[in-house]
């Protein structure tokens, strides 16, 4: 890929809509071009990010100069663009006349059909996000008012909605997102990661399992993916003479929590694994009975031979979301131990709400807490921090683990 930016000062003041224009030609490209742009607060911190492919203005390969534009609403935290544009592949791009113009808001009001959306996705934020009580609701309704004008259709309502998760993500909410329609039903009916568990045993006496990311919401497909991975251990444990585990959870990015705490049943063992909690209030547990967790019920599950051996889990800057819930579901164990690096830091729960035109809002409406009580709202601490080796040929975090698991 090749790619070039520079920083630029965001004009104006107060909140307003800004859009970023240039020109592009191109000849011979076999791949993608695009324009970008980063919006910047003043710590240098990135609060928003838009380009051609995300704001549904495509650039059109092998053609002569044409206009593109990025739109961005913009308040008094945010202080500079950094812009620019990409090509991934290969062939000659040309970038030019690079423009910021405000655009101002329409005076005319929404349509009644766009403003029962917005005030629909709006109502669900004001009374599930965690972060509702950081966020001042007269002024956002203002500015939401001001947005809106001359909204038509649900279609239309993209930028209000955009200027609400903008909203939350500066009050800290940094784990909500809007699902596509198209999306939403895919994970509905298949599993769109497609990545698969693994599993081999270790120096002759310990069961590895690498357990990845899992989003599909198909409970067919959330029992066979559950069930594969308690198949793994079952094996594991059937033919070999363990003297104790390792889950690898160095890679999962999260999604579904069910299918991958469900397969991971035989080792986090059975009752309450972990909780939901609302301000710090308000708990729901998860658990773990009988091959079963909330819709997940693996068929003929599996107990381990010797139950009490030790278990360490692997952890990374990539564990994030459904995947630290299921770091969570062992932390406490007696037998327990997690290695590696801090998590990615998204312990909130999120919770699908579905919107009238087939989206959905995962909203971060819990945050987690361990089987002892402990509340995480940041990173999870590895109990061993690992430096990561410099030597390819060598897992620093599976050889501290083993050392651990043998000692």
């Amino acid at each position: 890929m090749q790619s070039f930016s520079q920083v630029v000062p965001i004009p104006g003041k107060g909140l307003r809509k800004l859009e970023i224009s240039a020109y592009i030609k191109s000849e011979n490209v076999k791949g993608n071009i695009a324009l970008w742009c980063q919006v910047k607060d003043e710590n240098k911190k990135s609060i928003d990010f838009g380009n051609s492919d995300t704001q549904n203005h495509k650039v059109t390969l092998n053609s002569d100069w044409k206009k593109y534009s990025l739109e961005f609403i913009v308040d008094n935290d945010a202080k500079n663009f950094v812009l620019g544009g990409f090509l991934s592949g290969s062939g000659n791009v040309w970038f030019d006349d690079f423009t910021i113009t405000e655009i101002p808001f329409s005076s005319n009001p929404a349509s009644k059909t766009a403003l029962k959306y917005i005030d629909e996705f709006k109502e669900i934020v004001k009374k599930k996000s965690i972060f509702r009580n950081a966020i001042d609701w007269k002024i956002l309704q203002t500015n939401l008012t001001k947005i809106s004008g001359d909204m038509e259709t649900i279609e239309d309502t993209g930028p209000a909605l955009s200027y609400i998760m903008k909203t939350l993500a500066t009050a800290g909410d940094h784990h909500s997102f809007i699902q596509s329609k198209e999306n939403t039903q895919e994970k509905n009916s298949s599993n769109p990661t497609a990545r698969e568990p693994e599993s081999q045993l270790l120096d002759q006496k310990i069961g590895y399992i690498m357990v990845p990311g899992f989003s599909s919401l198909n409970k067919e497909i959330g029992v066979a993916f559950a069930e594969k991975i308690q198949n793994m251990i079952r094996k594991l444990d059937a033919k070999n003479d363990i003297k104790g585990w390792i889950i690898d959870l160095r890679q999962n990015s999260g999604g579904n929590m069910h299918p991958m705490i469900g397969g991971l049943g035989p080792l986090t063992g059975e009752g309450i694994l972990g909780y939901f909690v609302v301000d710090g209030k308000t708990k729901s547990p998860w658990k773990y009975q009988q091959g079963k967790i909330t819709n997940i019920t693996v068929p003929q599950p599996y107990t381990l031979k010797k139950p009490n051996q030790k278990i360490a889990i692997l952890i990374g800057p990539a564990t994030a979301s459904s995947g630290e819930a299921t770091a969570i579901s062992f932390i406490g164990k007696k037998n327990a131990k997690t290695f590696g690096q801090p998590s990615a830091g998204y312990t909130s729960a999120n919770q699908d709400f579905k919107l009238s035109d087939g989206k959905s809002l995962y909203l971060a409406s819990s945050y987690e807490m361990d089987r002892t009580g402990k509340e995480y709202k940041e990173k999870i601490q590895p109990d061993v921090l690992i430096t990561p080796s410099t030597d390819k040929n060598t897992d620093a975090d599976i050889q501290k683990a083993s050392d651990w698991i043998l000692e």
